[in-house]
């Protein structure tokens, strides 16, 4: 079978996939902004521990960031256009989290889309060396912080309308405004736990499960092996991947980046024949790591 057949087969399948109004992104959306809100107030208020406020702070902005991604790529509200507002809403308000613009970041990730594993054409590419040690893991973690804002000033910011130009600027302000002003009020050590190192923290995992890990080894160009699919034996499977918030079905994300994170498994199921045969890397974590599972001359029999 043709590889032009093969990609409408998958289209096919994928479409039924897309368009749709994605109630779970929405409202993990605002259980990250009410949490986030909510979690300093409690810490300070000693209804909760400052250790436990952290870990919030890290889980949500870990998963802030699926609903950026998906805000990033319409994939919320689909077809239903008079709710843009609500998908745009969402993308500020985990940028607010993040701590850098949704503007900035929409920009940022759709060059990443079009040269992934490109060396510097792709802004992520850097991302890779996170795991030559715990300090680069750091560095990798403001880089990304950073480059928010330094890739669209370089590349965007002189063609960019005013609008957008005022946008940037507002969220940044607001964002980094609200922690400021936090610190200012007295809680400079609460401040530096919640909004640095826990942050940081959740940055780190962040860059891990849905940059590093899933585009690893960062030298595959291709739309079908440039990112791979990675699963857990048995049961696990179905709590690792809630867990890992469904990025470790990333390759469906950069074949179809319309479809809702929570779908990823679902269209991976229907369409793992034509990914296989297609030479999508495809793994399994065990315990002693991870173990290639690419090669099936089955599917490629049937399919190649």
């Amino acid at each position: 079978m043709s590889v032009t057949n093969l990609d409408h087969q998958a289209l096919k399948a994928a479409t039924q996939h897309m368009g749709g109004f994605s109630w779970p992104t929405v409202i993990l959306g605002f259980v990250c902004l009410v949490g986030y809100i909510a979690t300093p107030y409690a810490v300070v208020t000693n209804i909760l521990p400052l250790w436990g406020g952290a870990v919030l702070i890290a889980w949500i902005t870990y998963a802030s960031y699926t609903v950026m991604h998906d805000a990033v790529h319409g994939a919320i509200v689909g077809r239903h256009r008079s709710l843009l507002w609500l998908q745009k809403l969402l993308g500020f308000g985990m940028g607010f989290i993040l701590g850098f613009p949704f503007v900035g970041h929409r920009f940022e990730h759709l060059a990443h889309h079009r040269h992934t594993n490109e060396g510097e054409r792709d802004p992520d590419f850097h991302l890779g060396e996170m795991s030559r040690s715990p300090v680069a893991a750091i560095r990798s973690a403001w880089r990304l912080l950073t480059g928010q804002f330094s890739f669209y000033i370089r590349h965007q910011w002189p063609r960019a309308t005013m609008k957008d130009k005022t946008i940037l600027v507002t969220e940044a302000f607001v964002a980094w405004g609200a922690r400021i002003a936090f610190v200012a009020h007295g809680f400079w050590w609460e401040g530096f736990c919640l909004f640095v190192i826990a942050s940081l923290a959740g940055l780190v995992a962040l860059i891990y499960l849905f940059a590093y890990i899933v585009h690893r080894p960062h030298t595959e160009v291709g739309r079908y092996v440039d990112t791979s699919t990675i699963e857990f034996a048995g049961p696990a499977n179905r709590v690792m991947t809630w867990c890992w918030l469904f990025q470790n079905y990333h390759s469906i994300h950069h074949l179809f980046p319309k479809v809702p994170f929570y779908k990823y498994k679902v269209l991976f199921d229907e369409i793992e024949p034509i990914m296989r045969a297609q030479g999508s890397p495809m793994y399994r974590l065990t315990l002693k790591g991870l173990v290639d599972t690419t090669i099936d001359d089955s599917y490629r029999k049937q399919y190649g």
